[in-house]
């Protein structure tokens, strides 16, 4: 038995959600009733904790988009590999914020989830370059003033940490937090009693942060070594790291065509097919798989594994996340492999199963997590062989418990179909937020935006202002989403988005792309501000005014082609 801490020959007992005893192997073991698991060959060791998960994104290229929510398939995966808890520190904040509700309730089966919801970010910056639909995924401080309006609409949803987002960015430098920012953050979480984790890339990003009193850090800085002097400068500040090794490590082994098992039928278990096709794709690969791009990520990888033994060695506390959502970062498989790293980075394996266990649980401010002892919620991992061995036991798991019910690792497979569902919901009306279709009422759907709207099949079955959109994944069909009458000429939407058209005279504010002009589109079907995404020949298409009154005539002896029809509202685009 690995307790989290130490290993030892023991007996478990188990009663109801908690560990009971833990009896060492030369003692006697009283229980009156119940079931006795022989686990000879095995090793027991607490349900592991993944610090960085992003539940939603799926781990396919970053040129891959995918609609299908998979919240559902992440979760499974996450169980079926032992992962019983975890924080995902990026979702959007309605949908996250559900599911832990939910979790939490028991009406789904789930690993503990702690979220963070929206990230803090400068406008511009990582992870929205080029803007976000106001509150979603990114908010946005772009001096002090602006950190009390962040924080009036980030605190109803009661986030379990703040992230905020420290990045220079690489060969084009980003927009970023200034330090009286960070510190205004700081202070404003402190004031709400609510911890901040800091996104970083380099030393100095590290520097800003502990200057405002910001002590976690989500990634290993992979631009730059850490001198010892900050190594020891963290560790006097009890800082906490996540290096998240596993997502630089895909990318090496995308880059070096070295993505071994996507061809294990197995994988299909725990991946959806769609996702593996993608990271079969050379199309959604070209990026990634230059001798440019493969000279860069080996850069990246060596110096973050090398970071990590130097603050292992400083005394800093190295807790593990995966960043699952990042490509060929497997939700749950992956906090396997980050385990795996940090014992390649030069942690000891029992330090390295401490990191995602008992280390990861103090982090989360729950004692009662990552370890095996009485009292400690029975959410407990079994697996063939001795990970203090061998980390690769790890991948051999045998046996999950959650809050001390064994889970059924076969139903949980993804080709099975199984619903995470204990208590159904149904009949959620208009506007509700809706985690699947069946959940909302009759003649309803579940919007791509996660609402329950008016099911449609065209544009003549929605109201004015409102447009019928269709998400592959409903069995619905489409549903009547409302605009937000953004101006497609002034394009006046907030934080950089760009103001697009639906149909039946609804406009509404979309993430912005780079291309113009017939460039391709971006991945989320994004064009620059004043263009529009043309999905049948993924191009982007300039918009132009038909009638000439508002916008400029076509460049290039291009004409101006009248859409009024499709966008219920005078407008065209040039052609």
């Amino acid at each position: 038995m690995f307790d989290g801490a130490r290993a030892a020959r023991a007996t478990v007992v188990i009663e109801g959600d908690r560990v009971k005893q833990v009896v060492p192997d030369e003692g006697d073991v009283a229980v009156a009733a119940g079931e006795v698991v022989d686990i000879a060959g095995k090793t027991v060791l607490p349900g592991l904790i993944d610090l960085h998960v992003h539940s939603l994104s799926a781990a396919g290229p970053y040129a891959y988009h995918d609609s299908d929510l998979h919240l559902e398939d992440h979760t499974k995966a996450m169980l079926r590999s032992g992962v019983t808890s975890y924080l995902d520190l990026g979702s959007p904040q309605r949908v996250i914020f559900e599911q832990r509700a939910r979790a939490r309730a028991g009406e789904v089966l789930a690993p503990q989830l702690f979220a963070a919801g929206p990230l803090l970010t400068a406008t511009g910056g990582h992870p929205c370059y080029h803007g976000s639909p106001p509150g979603d995924f990114c908010l946005f401080i772009d001096s002090p003033a602006d950190v009390a309006g962040a924080f009036e609409a980030l605190l109803p949803g009661a986030p379990d940490v703040i992230k905020i987002v420290l990045e220079p960015g690489g060969s084009q430098p980003l927009p970023r937090l200034s330090p009286d920012s960070v510190a205004s953050i700081a202070q404003a979480a402190g004031a709400a009693g609510i911890p901040v984790i800091a996104h970083v890339a380099e030393a100095d990003d590290i520097e800003v942060a502990l200057d405002a009193g910001v002590t976690r850090f989500a990634h290993m800085p992979d631009q730059d070594l850490i001198s010892s002097e900050l190594a020891s400068r963290m560790a006097a500040a009890g800082a906490v790291v996540v290096p998240t090794l596993s997502v630089m490590d895909g990318l090496y082994r995308i880059a070096h065509g070295a993505l071994d098992g996507l061809d294990d039928p197995a994988l299909r278990d725990d991946v959806p097919a769609d996702v593996i096709a993608a990271l079969r794709d050379p199309s959604l690969l070209a990026e990634i798989t230059t001798a440019r791009y493969r000279e860069i990520v080996k850069g990246l990888r060596d110096r973050a594994i090398a970071n990590v033994l130097t603050l292992h060695q400083a005394g800093v506390t190295i807790a593990a996340g995966s960043d699952a959502g990042n490509p060929a970062v497997f939700h749950g498989l992956a906090l396997r492999r980050e385990v795996a790293l940090l014992v390649e980075a030069g942690m000891p394996p029992i330090d390295a199963l401490a990191a995602a266990t008992r280390t990861a649980a103090d982090v989360l401010g729950r004692p009662d997590l990552g370890r095996i002892e009485e009292g400690a919620l029975a959410d407990v991992l079994v697996v063939d062989g001795d990970p203090l061995a061998d980390v690769r036991a790890l991948d051999r798991v045998s046996r999950v418990y959650k809050s001390g019910v064994l889970l059924d690792r076969d139903a949980l497979a993804l080709p099975r179909g199984t619903s995470l569902a204990r208590q159904p919901r149904t009949g959620a009306g208009p506007g509700e937020t809706c985690l699947a279709a069946p959940e909302c009422g009759d003649a309803l759907s579940c919007s791509p935006d996660q609402r329950c709207a008016a099911t449609c099949d065209g544009p003549s079955a929605c109201g004015p202002g409102s447009a019928c959109l269709h998400d592959g994944g409903s069995p619905t069909g489409g549903s009547c989403v409302a605009g937000d009458g953004c101006d497609l000429f002034a394009q006046d939407c907030e934080n950089g988005a760009a103001c697009v058209f639906l149909g039946n005279g609804a406009t509404s504010c979309w993430y912005a792309g780079a291309g113009s002009g017939g460039q391709p589109c971006d991945a989320l079907f994004s064009c620059a501000p004043g263009s529009v995404c043309d999905e049948r020949s993924g191009t982007c298409e300039d918009l132009c005014d038909p009638r000439g009154d508002r916008a400029r005539a076509c460049p290039g002896g291009r004409k101006c082609v009248d859409r009024s029809s499709i966008a219920g509202l005078p407008v065209g685009v040039c052609e």
